[in-house]
């Protein structure tokens, strides 16, 4: 019985962990230095990260809405509009919350792994 709870969180932990890599699909568009787009599967939602010609390494990431790609000039005007909205915002916190309750299953799934390990093989040490 105690090892079943093991097997199950390794199951499960390798489950997660699998989804986790599976979240990000980097999508492939016109050759561009400065853009890079990537599609979020568990909220179905595509981003882009913006790396500004002047700034070394920093990039930007913003949701794309109702839009496939976007151009170096068009940014201040999307960002603005979007921003006005709300729909950047609501984008952001509905990805957040995915991201949260992922983190906070993967670390659950740690802790009780961690737990039923303890149990089993020190306390059964302490036993015999």
């Amino acid at each position: 019985m105690k090892n079943k709870k093991i097997i199950i969180s390794v199951v499960t932990l390798c489950i997660l962990l699998i989804l986790g890599f599976l979240r990000w699909d980097n999508l492939e568009s016109e050759p561009s230095v400065n853009f890079e787009y990537k599609y979020d599967r568990w909220t179905g939602q595509k981003w882009v990260d913006f790396y500004p010609p002047l700034a070394s390494s920093n990039s930007m990431e913003f949701p794309l809405i109702y839009i496939d790609e976007i151009s170096q000039d068009d940014i201040n005007k999307y960002l603005g509009k979007h921003a006005l909205s709300g729909e950047l915002v609501n984008k952001w916190i509905e990805r957040t919350k995915f991201t949260d309750g992922y983190l906070g299953l993967l670390f659950m799934n740690i802790i009780v792994l961690i737990y039923s390990c303890f149990r089993i093989f020190v306390l059964k040490r302490k036993n015999t």
